[in-house]
């Protein structure tokens, strides 16, 4: 009967952390810094806007949203630069844009300035909607 507090605290915490909320964007942040390990370069690469995904593979929400990225990394090739940040992998690049649960969608301009964040499981159309409400299509 002891464990049953612990347990219930445990899948709260798990809940609350992979929960979708909405946070305000910390200020601008350049991702220009030291070349982090694993398959995310931090430079801006491109003079696209982009949308970074930041997820690790034992997250059950962040392999639910998978197919929406990949789908959408192809739809947009060439306007929208889309990547996918494994933070298990990329620990600097999480920390330095602050990712605090996973997953974590990070709105770039070309420039790489941050321009906002959705934190945990979203929809394909929140993304489109946020794709438009920062001009990166219309």
């Amino acid at each position: 009967m002891k464990l049953l507090p612990v347990a219930l605290l445990a899948l709260a915490i798990f809940v609350i952390a992979c929960g979708p909320k909405q946070t305000q964007p910390p200020a601008a942040q350049t991702p220009t810094a030291a070349k982090p390990e694993g398959q995310a370069e931090v430079a801006a690469a491109t003079n696209l806007p982009k949308l970074w995904d930041f997820w690790a593979t034992w997250c059950p929400p962040c392999k639910e949203m998978k197919p929406v990225i990949e789908a959408l990394e192809e739809e947009y090739e060439g306007r929208i630069e889309i990547r996918s940040i494994d933070t298990d992998q990329n620990k600097e690049l999480a920390s330095k844009f602050k990712v605090e649960a996973i997953p974590t969608l990070v709105f770039l301009d070309a420039k790489g300035n941050e321009l906002g964040r959705i934190v945990g499981l979203t929809p394909r159309d929140t993304i489109l909607g946020r794709f438009k409400g920062y001009g990166f299509i219309q």
